[in-house]
């Protein structure tokens, strides 16, 4: 299944403990495709790192 992922919903689901998680992993696994764009990957990363860290938003952009 192909898939466009909110950054929101991003955001709320790669912790560890978070009730999304399960969203998280199953695009993780490979379970769905995810469809994305350059502009958006750059989107995704900045706010990883801005909530997160740069080394945790490198391990989730390599993730997905």
């Amino acid at each position: 299944m192909k898939i466009i992922l909110d950054t929101n919903i991003l955001l709320v689901s790669v912790h560890l403990k978070s009730q999304y998680r399960t969203g998280y992993d199953v695009l993780r696994i490979g379970k769905y495709q995810l469809i994305i764009s350059n502009k958006v990957l750059t989107e995704y990363y900045e706010l990883l790192c801005k909530f997160y860290s740069n080394e945790f938003a490198e391990v989730v952009i390599d993730e997905i």
